[in-house]
């Protein structure tokens, strides 16, 4: 009789990928199973970024260049009980973000984080005027209107970004700034600046009409 050949079987790339995932969530305890909720990620839409990274007195302390940025929140799981002992879980967002830059991680938190794209500039001399006088306008309610519709098409704006105890660390302008609050990068505030993009993370800032400032 004569021998049949021995087939081989190729394992599937699911399988493989699925017993893997098994492994890591085997190895990694329960501590990521019960603390760990969900996640709000969001991608950073830009070329190249400068990375710049201040304490809460404005000291730079670390600078960092990358080309693909991400941001995670991370929620956690916590336990509560009611004054009849019932017991609840509820969802709290954790201090702690992770960010990845080409594919390599850094987890931090409290400082704050600015990212440039590459050609953004800094307004290197501007001095913010201790008093600033306005007039004109019509009716608050138009007037917010307009002012919804001229950020849409972007307008002359001064940026003036500081940490979390109001030290002043950058200021940038802009002949067409537009900004917004994403739903899905944590404690960010996404701008444009005469189409380059710039991220500012758990920072106090002012967004201003350069009229207000001539």
């Amino acid at each position: 009789m004569k021998k049949g050949k021995v087939r081989k079987v190729a394992v599937p790339a699911l399988f493989i990928f699925t017993a893997l995932v098994l492994i890591a969530y085997t190895f990694s305890g329960c501590g990521l199973l019960s603390n760990t909720i969900k996640n709000v990620k969001g991608e950073l839409i830009g070329n190249h970024f400068n990375i710049e990274f201040y304490d809460n007195f404005g000291n730079n302390i670390l600078n960092i260049e990358g080309t693909k940025v991400g941001l995670e929140a991370n929620y956690v799981n916590t336990k509560s009980v009611d004054s009849d002992g019932v017991e609840s879980k509820n969802y709290e967002l954790s201090s702690v973000i992770t960010m990845t830059v080409d594919g390599n991680q850094v987890a931090q938190t409290g400082n704050t984080i600015i990212f440039a794209e590459d050609g953004l500039k800094k307004l290197e001399d501007f001095e913010l005027p201790d008093d600033i006088a306005t007039s004109g306008g019509t009716i608050n309610i138009f007037d917010r209107n307009i002012n919804e519709i001229k950020n849409i098409l972007g307008t002359p704006k001064v940026v003036i970004v500081c940490s979390q105890l109001g030290v002043p660390v950058a200021v940038y302008g802009g002949k067409q700034v537009y900004w917004e609050i994403p739903n899905d990068l944590p404690k960010t505030t996404k701008l444009n600046i005469d189409g380059l993009a710039l991220y500012i993370h758990r920072a106090n800032y002012i967004l201003l009409d350069n009229n207000m400032i001539k």
